[in-house]
């Protein structure tokens, strides 16, 4: 049949269910009447005429379309009777014949038809805004969480991820990937069979999985998440050169959004074709080639859910086989005078368990408890640490490294002999993050000389300089601001496939020439992670006994009679990120997360099962983020018998005597408080968020229920008067029985990385450091409409004094540091008024190891030139 131009017409026959649909399935084809004859009937007449029909039909290279209302038993038989004919069906229809997985039936729903994306596609081939390099078929941005997005975890038993996984599960995720996987193969051909399983969480309803892939230049990624909702199910973003375009499904129709320099805005089609408009072109116009039906066919939907189910194996293959290894180490920290706390790291336990749960071996070499007695001088002397690095000798800096590299350098030599390859990952924690930044490059430096294998920087973000890290040549690779283990995890990958780039892994800074990308931090849930693992921990170098000293006074009162002391160890834990409050002086307002109370007392309980310890040091920021969530945790840990002993922070405020007797129950021994003062004033301008009453209530019934109180105090905070002096020694004399230690109290300083807002707190930073006349250094400051520097140094010793005074008068110690195995051991054989007692009367001797000395507070901008009073950080 030809057109008047004589051009040939293809045949269109349009099944209606009944004689009246006719005109509504004929409609959206109007706009092909030029390019092919249409010719509309029911369902019954096309079966009844379906032998003639298919001849007709594969003779002038037409097609059959069926209306909405066509029964399904009548489009079986269809399908069956015109075997080789393209077939247009609703979604609908499609979804119920999916299991004839035909390669002639078309779905008229099918998502890589939607004209905008096609539009997406054609942008990318066109390369208009520059060559594609990146395309991300995800579930929505600006989404809502059906449950907690925390709960969910591909870890069971607490440690490990079943790679194997149930039929069931598998042919459910595939089925969910099946779609997005056709969506990634229409914009870069061959991407769907080359994407493989980077993580898969099996939870029917709420299923997750993520796949990267690399075709050439251009990096794929798939991440689907069932919990996660917003507009619509589904959006693609294709990444170029000079911008991207991002198509979302949503219930009003697709979109389509261009995101580029003086083009933003969306994309808008000057007409937008009907579905069965779409899908007819695409039926009498795709080529028919045997082994590659069309993705918009329902053969070609079965080939994607089998494509994604061979992503799923293979997930299960390389799990168990990875090419790379991780290799974590715990940098020594700089430890105050009086500070000899040796504690295994948290976030190395927790990093070792995330990535050997998705199937990397690691290994922790634990260089602060090795190396405890050194003397690490040498990397406090930041001009030989910069000159060592950047080629100059520096005898003592040289022979530091050397010492510290032959407790793990050689197996990392050795691996790379052998032909295996390691991440090396460096941690640092603490406020002196520039000491064990020194530590830290010179290690990685002979790691990159000696075996080169890359390296990653990370630890607390306030501590790590980054911007040192990558631009000291030879040392870091990248940097990992934030949590640690999704970043991880990604540049595993990286290294292990070249699935992606690093400019693409959330959390990570890296370097290219000379740009460097600094991607926003990530988060990862604490309910969603494994439990920490400390199986390399070297137990016998962290298991103690009480003090000589301690044994000896409780002799002579006639406590103790010689019995025998066994060693024992104690563990860190921690089940809070962040904090409830935003104190103004303090960087962990920024973020808050809580494990559920049911996870952290099944993970204590498993730890001190499988260690060996009945001890535990909480590392939370407060413990009783919520009183109801503090309850449960109690009551469980009471139920459960295990006889555990505890101590953490906490908030002066929200724990009634009710919860306080339950919390001694729970094994609770002691709690530091952050009450800083007594002036209500002040504690405004802190933003604390509570008032002085509620501190004296919440310590009154803590130390009723024989919980040791040890508070925390500031003086001279900005702008304190006289008056919130007179307010704070009010607050001491009033709970002068109820404080049993005072811990930290000192004149208040400043450093970088604090979170202090200048303009918020009311003050002019000066562009110098000085020293409070304790010793203490501190960035200087003016007061806004109060006291300058010069003076406010001196009003901050003297209310200090004032306060520390009336505590001596009323018999109230300060002790900076207490030995945890003197208080653990003490607590299971004395009350809390004996244990209290001999804290106090045997304090840790003041300098414990030859690594102490004074030192200025560091972070990214923290390192001290010049400190009036004396030089560099020794002074």
């Amino acid at each position: 049949m030809t057109d008047a131009h004589g051009k040939r017409q293809a045949l269109l026959v349009a099944v209606a269910g009944k004689p009246e649909s006719a005109p509504r399935i004929v409609s959206p084809l109007s706009r092909l009447a030029r390019a092919a004859r249409i010719v509309p009937t029911t369902a019954t007449e096309a079966l009844r005429r379906a032998p003639d029909l298919a001849a007709k039909l594969a003779g002038e290279g037409g097609c059959l379309v069926l209306g909405e209302d066509v029964p399904v038993d009548d489009a079986r038989a269809l399908v069956a009777a015109t075997s080789g004919v393209r077939i247009v069906v609703p979604s609908a229809l499609a979804h119920a014949l999916r299991d004839m997985a035909s390669p002639d039936v078309i779905d008229a729903g099918a998502r890589v038809l939607e004209p905008m994306f096609l539009a997406l596609v054609e942008e990318a081939r066109r390369a208009s805004m520059g060559a594609l390099v990146g395309l991300s078929v995800r579930s929505p941005a600006g989404r809502r969480v059906l449950r907690a997005a925390s709960t969910r975890t591909p870890f069971v038993d607490g440690a490990r991820i079943p790679f194997d996984l149930s039929a069931d599960a598998a042919a459910r995720i595939a089925r969910l990937a099946a779609g997005p996987f056709a969506l990634a193969d229409a914009v870069v051909p061959g991407a769907a069979p080359a994407l493989d399983v980077t993580e898969v969480v099996a939870l029917a309803g709420a299923d997750r999985i993520v796949c990267h892939a690399r075709i050439g230049d251009v990096v794929v990624e798939v991440d689907l998440d069932e919990e996660m909702q917003g507009e619509g199910p589904l959006e693609v973003e294709a990444v170029m050169r000079r911008g991207a375009l991002v198509c979302r499904w949503s219930k009003q129709g697709a979109s389509l959004t261009r995101k580029a320099l003086l083009r933003d805005g969306p994309v808008r089609l000057e007409v937008v074709p009907s579905p069965f408009e779409v899908a007819t072109r695409h039926a009498l116009a795709a080529p028919r080639v045997a082994d590659a039906p069309s993705p918009a066919s329902l053969a070609g939907a079965a080939a994607s859910v089998e494509i994604a189910r061979a992503s799923l194996d293979r997930y299960a293959t390389r799990a168990k086989n990875r090419p790379i290894e991780m290799v974590l180490v715990h940098v020594p920290r700089y430890r105050n005078s009086y500070d000899e706390l040796e504690l295994p790291s948290l976030a190395a336990a927790r990093l070792a368990a995330f990535v050997r749960g998705h199937g990397f071996f690691t290994r922790i070499h634990d260089l602060q408890i090795t190396h405890a007695d050194d003397r690490l001088d040498a990397f406090a002397d930041d001009a030989a640490v910069d000159g060592w690095l950047a080629g100059t000798e520096s005898p003592a800096v040289a022979a530091a490294a050397e010492h510290m590299w032959n407790s793990f350098g050689p197996e990392l030599v050795h691996a790379a002999a052998s032909g295996r390859r390691a991440l090396v990952g460096f941690s640092i924690v603490d406020y002196f993050g520039h000491f064990q930044m020194n530590i830290a490059a010179c290690l990685a430096r002979l790691v990159k000389e000696r075996t080169g294998f890359p390296t990653v920087l990370g630890g607390e973000r306030d501590q790590v300089d980054g911007d040192r890290a990558l631009g000291t040549g030879k040392t870091f690779d990248y940097v990992v601001d934030g949590d640690g283990e999704i970043p991880l995890l990604g540049l595993l990958h990286l290294e292990a496939y070249r699935d992606r780039r690093a400019a693409d892994i959330p959390g990570v800074w890296s370097r290219e020439g000379e740009s460097v990308t600094k991607n926003k931090l990530v988060r990862s849930h604490l309910n969603a992670m494994p439990r920490p693992d400390f199986d390399d921990v070297p137990f016998e170098l962290y298991r103690g006994k009480p003090t000589e000293r301690l044994l000896a006074a409780l002799a002579r009162d006639g406590l103790y009679h010689g019995d025998s002391v066994e060693p024992f160890a104690y563990l860190p834990y921690g089940f809070v990120k962040g904090c409830t409050a935003k104190c103004e002086f303090c960087s962990a307002k920024e973020w808050l997360d809580v494990q559920s109370p049911e996870k952290t007392a099944d993970e204590l309980i498993a730890l001190s099962e499988r260690y060996g310890v009945r001890d535990f040091m909480f590392l939370n920021n407060l413990v009783n983020v919520s009183p109801r969530l503090l309850e449960r945790l109690c009551r469980r840990l009471v139920d459960s018998k295990a006889g555990l002993q505890w101590t953490d922070s906490c908030r002066p405020t929200d724990i009634s005597a009710e919860l306080a007797a339950l919390m001694r129950a729970s094994g609770c021994l002691l709690l530091n408080y952050g009450a800083e003062s007594g002036s209500d004033k002040i504690l405004e301008l802190m933003k604390k968020g509570l008032l002085s009453r509620d501190i004296v209530e919440t310590l009154r019934n803590t130390h009723g229920a024989g919980i040791i109180n040890r508070v925390n105090f500031i003086a001279g905070y900005f702008h304190e008067t006289e008056e919130d002096v007179d307010a704070t020694v009010h607050l001491v004399e009033t709970l002068a029985e109820e404080i049993d230690i005072v811990g930290c109290f000192q004149g208040f300083y400043l450093f970088p990385g604090m979170g202090v807002v200048p303009e918020d707190a009311g003050i002019v930073l000066r562009p110098d450091f000085d020293r409070l006349k304790t010793g203490q250094v501190t960035l200087a400051y003016d007061e806004i409409g109060g006291l300058k520097w010069e003076d406010k140094r001196d009003v901050i010793d003297a209310s200090r004094n004032r306060i520390l005074s009336r505590m001596g008068e009323l018999g109230i110690r300060t002790l900076d540091k207490i030995n945890e195995y003197d208080l653990f051991w003490m607590s299971r054989r004395y009350d809390k008024a004996t244990v209290t007692k001999y804290l106090l009367e045997i304090p840790p001797r003041p300098v414990g190891r030859r690594n102490q000395a004074a030192m200025a507070p560091g972070g990214q901008r923290g390192r001290v030139d010049a400190i009036p009073g004396g030089s560099g950080y020794l002074g």
